[in-house]
């Protein structure tokens, strides 16, 4: 597991869209709301399996989580 950070919801939704683009699985994480995020808040993705090389292309600019 590798975890990438984004800047916003704008810039996740395009990784998502991506990845389903370059026909990767992805999927979009909401929040079940039960510490300090709202229910059903976006706040993370999962992208793969895949061929690395094929993952690279969406997530290779993104930053490590810090």
């Amino acid at each position: 597991v590798i975890i990438l950070q984004v800047s916003d919801l704008t810039q996740l939704n395009r990784v998502v869209d991506a990845a389903v683009a370059k026909g990767l699985a992805a999927n979009t994480i909401c929040d079940a709301g039960r510490t300090q995020v709202a229910v059903g808040s976006a706040t993370c993705c999962a992208v793969g399996p895949g061929p690395v090389e094929t993952i690279d292309l969406v997530t290779g600019s993104l930053r490590l989580l810090k």
